[in-house]
């Protein structure tokens, strides 16, 4: 747990100071790494006319193409069919329950990209642990296996808030489909095969919380190779009181094994979400770019912007030192600016050395919960945009 920080301004050392079993932790001084993201047109956005988009992530295939993995689920209003509760389902919170992982292709690693099927249904069989859903896309390639990581979810009809013995129906059902979100993963030998559903899948998740220090929800999974050659896994869970906070986890293999070695981000200044992380081989660093989501505003001038993080062993980690990546906004390559409600679910696309050269990203420009949500106009809509890094 991080228990204090201490600052030297005068040598500009920056130290975490880390309790772990008993042993003071020492990290690094932040690098000197700093990404911008470069202006767009309108061939680096992907926007459906009947689908919310979201949660993208990039991979070279062997064609020489460009495939973009990501979340979508319809506009409009659920049926009453499985639930009389569907309702809280409507329009953009049908992530919850709706999300499918579909991919579409490009020649160009920037766009335009092209719809081209669904990989992952959002409806499983009954008994599943991913019977609803399917979000959170994150695809890897790893000596020679391309690895499609997702969170998906049932239901936990024993769900309890601890804290709230009188909530609404609407916020408890939510909650019983909300806190059983775990991660899962694909394996394909090709991009092809993934297509075509020629993949292994565990039968159970690779991750979940385990009540012990994780509560309510695994997502957000970010997976990256380390320099001794294991898989590192950041994650998004809840601590009791509800605040959001990462955790890193590390295997032997890319699959499964997974077992939390840290906690990242613990310290409120430091309330994150949608990680995309990466190993940088030549700075020899860690790095991640994520959503703030800090009110306190300590390490990023604005709530919900994307910020770095970065740190030297993979356990230990503290805010980069150019730590501001993007405020809530687009630049258009002819000048002009839209300013966005949303912008998250980064992820960042690098070269085999992890030098990033992209970043992808979902966003809108005004809240997707209003509107019309059977006929959604453009800017009520979700859309991908894909950024140069500018360094």
């Amino acid at each position: 747990m991080i228990k204090q920080h201490l600052f030297k301004l005068g040598k500009k050392v920056f130290f975490f100071v880390l309790l772990l079993s008993g042993q003071l932790v020492f990290a690094q001084k932040a690098s000197d790494l700093s990404i911008k993201l470069g202006t767009v047109t309108s061939e680096n956005i992907f926007q459906s006319d009947d689908y919310y988009n979201w949660c993208p992530s990039v991979i070279a295939g062997d064609d020489g193409k460009f495939y973009m993995f990501y979340s979508r689920w319809p506009h409009g209003k659920r049926k009453l069919d499985d639930d009389p509760l569907n309702y809280i389902f409507n329009g953009f919170q049908g992530w919850m329950k709706y999300s499918e992982i579909a991919c579409a292709v490009s020649d160009k690693l920037l766009g335009p990209y092209k719809f081209v099927k669904t990989v992952l249904p959002h409806a499983g069989s009954p008994g599943q642990w991913d019977k609803f859903t399917k979000h959170n896309a994150h695809i890897r390639k790893f000596d020679g296996y391309y690895y499609l990581y997702y969170i998906s979810s049932s239901f936990d009809p024993n769900f309890a808030f601890k804290n709230n013995p009188n909530p609404s129906k609407e916020s408890l059902q939510w909650m019983k489909y909300n806190a059983a979100q775990s991660i899962g993963v694909v394996k394909a030998k090709t991009i092809k095969d993934l297509l075509a559903g020629n993949y292994t899948r565990p039968a159970e998740p690779i991750m979940t919380v385990d009540h012990q220090q994780t509560f309510e929800i695994a997502n957000n999974p970010s997976v990256t190779k380390g320099p001794d050659g294991k898989y590192y896994m950041m994650y998004k869970s809840r601590i009791p009181g509800g605040q959001m906070t990462f955790w890193m986890a590390r295997s032997v293999q890319p699959d499964g094994g997974f077992k939390t070695i840290s906690n990242v981000t613990n310290d409120k200044d430091l309330s994150s979400e949608d990680p995309s992380m990466w190993y940088d081989q030549k700075l020899k660093r860690f790095f991640a770019i994520a959503k703030y989501y800090a009110t306190s505003l300590k390490y990023a001038p604005e709530f919900g912007c994307l910020y770095l993080i970065e740190s030297k062993n993979g356990k230990d980690w503290l805010p980069a030192k150019n730590s501001l990546v993007s405020l809530k906004e687009l630049n258009f390559k002819d000048g002009t600016k839209t300013k966005l409600k949303n912008l998250e679910r980064p992820f960042v696309y690098t070269d085999q050395r992890g030098k990033p050269l992209a970043v992808f990203a979902a966003g809108n420009i005004l809240p997707p919960g209003e509107g019309d949500v059977n006929h959604v106009d453009r800017e009520h809509n979700s859309f991908i945009v894909g950024f140069s890094v500018l360094r």
